[in-house]
C-alpha cells in the first residue's frame, strides 16, 4: 500500500450545534487554541509541515506562500479559528472553504528529492494521509508549546484534546481509521515519520519555502529582531530538521530560546486570561457565557461501544471578561 493511500471511510461526524460549533466550554481544544501566546510556535509547525516533500510540492505549486507569506497566514489563521471558535454556520463555512481550496491542489512531483523520498509521481491535497500530517503538526506543536509557556497538559488533557481534533479532522477528509486513536500512538506515529525510512525530509523545495518563515519579512522589524522573535518557536523543530533547514544553531541560540521562553512565559503569568486570548476565543466564549453546557463527541471508533463523550466545563479554561481586541 502506497505510503499516502487512505487506509479506510470515514465514520460520520455529529451534527455540528447552530449556536456553540463543533467543539465547545470545557474543551481541551478551546483551553490550548484561545492563547494567543501559541502563535510563536507557527514557524515550527510550518516548518514540520513542509518538511513532507508532497506537503511542500503542493504550497510551492498553487500557494502565494513566497509572494504573500502574510496574506497566506492570516487566510489559515482565521479558517482555523472560525473551525475551532466558530458557531455552526461558521464552523461550516470554514470546513467548506478549505475543502475547496484543497479540492483544486493537485499535480506532479516535480523535486527529484520528493520523488525519492516518497516515492510518490503525484500529490493531491485531499489525500488524508498528508492532512493528517498537516493535523499532526499542529497538534503536537501546540502541546509542546502551551506546556513551555502556558502550563502543564496532563496524560488525560492530552488523549482529549487527541479525541476533540480527530473530530475536527473527520469534517476535513481524514477518517478516523486514518490516523492513531491514543496520544501515545500519535507520538509514536510522529517520530516514525521523521525517524530513519520515514517520508519527512527537507527537499531543495522545502528549503526555498522555509526562508520567509526562518526569517519573516516584518515591515520596520530588523533581521536580528525578527530572528529573535521566531527562536522560542526553531526550538521545538527536531535537531536533523533544523539542519536540513540549514538553521544554524548552537548552545549560545539554545540559552537564547530557553529565555525567550522564559519571557513567554513571564508574560502570560502577568497578563489576564480575557486579555491574552485570541479574539475569536474571546467572542466564542462571550457567545457561550450566558448559557454553558457540556460539549458531547462521538466516540472515534466504530468498535468503541462506549457511547457519546461527554466532556464537563473544565475549571482551568478561563471564560473572562474581553480583554482589548488584539486582532
Amino acid at each position: 500500500m502506497n505510503e499516502l493511500e487512505p487506509t479506510g471511510a470515514s465514520h460520520e461526524a455529529r451534527p455540528i450545534s447552530p449556536g456553540i460549533g463543533p467543539i465547545g466550554p470545557g474543551s481541551q481544544t478551546w483551553r490550548i487554541n484561545r492563547e494567543a501566546v501559541l502563535l510563536g510556535a507557527g514557524p515550527a509547525s510550518l516548518l514540520l509541515q513542509i518538511a513532507h516533500p508532497l506537503v511542500a510540492e503542493g504550497v510551492a505549486a498553487h500557494s502565494g506562500y513566497q509572494t504573500d507569506p502574510f496574506g497566506r497566514l492570516r487566510r489559515t489563521l482565521r479558517t482555523t479559528l472560525d473551525l475551532v471558535f466558530g458557531d455552526g454556520p461558521t464552523a461550516d463555512a470554514a470546513v467548506r472553504r478549505l475543502n475547496g481550496i484543497h479540492a483544486r491542489v493537485r499535480g506532479e512531483v516535480h523535486d527529484a528529492e520528493a520523488v525519492r523520498a516518497t516515492g510518490a509521481a503525484t500529490y493531491r491535497a485531499l489525500d488524508p494521509k498528508l492532512l493528517l500530517w498537516v493535523q499532526a503538526t499542529l497538534v503536537i506543536t501546540a502541546v509542546r508549546a502551551f506546556s513551555a509557556w502556558v502550563g502543564p497538559v496532563s496524560a488525560a488533557d492530552r488523549e482529549r484534546f487527541w479525541l476533540e481534533s480527530r473530530e475536527l479532522g473527520s469534517r476535513l477528509g481524514i477518517p478516523t481509521t486514518t490516523g492513531p486513536a491514543t496520544w501515545a500512538g500519535l507520538e509514536a506515529w510522529f517520530e516514525a515519520m521523521i525517524g530513519p525510512g520515514g517520508p519527512i525530509s527537507v527537499t531543495p523545495t522545502a528549503r526555498q519555502l522555509s526562508r520567509s518563515i526562518i526569517r519573516p519579512p516584518l515591515p520596520l522589524l530588523p533581521g536580528p529582531a525578527a530572528d529573535l522573535l521566531v527562536l522560542p518557536g526553531l526550538a521545538f523543530l527536531p535537531e536533523r530538521l533544523r539542519a536540513e533547514f540549514g538553521i544554524a544553531w548552537s548552545p549560545m541560540k539554545g540559552s537564547l530560546a530557553d529565555a525567550a521562553a522564559l519571557g513567554l512565559k513571564g508574560w502570560v503569568r502577568l497578563v489576564p486570561a480575557g486579555w491574552r486570548a485570541m479574539p475569536q476565543a474571546r467572542a466564542a466564549e462571550h457567545r457561550t457565557r450566558s448559557s454553558p453546557r457540556p460539549t458531547t463527541l462521538r466516540s472515534p471508533g466504530p468498535s468503541d461501544q462506549r457511547g457519546p463523550v461527554h466532556v464537563p466545563r473544565d475549571p482551568r479554561v478561563a471564560v473572562a471578561p474581553a480583554g482589548p481586541d488584539l486582532g
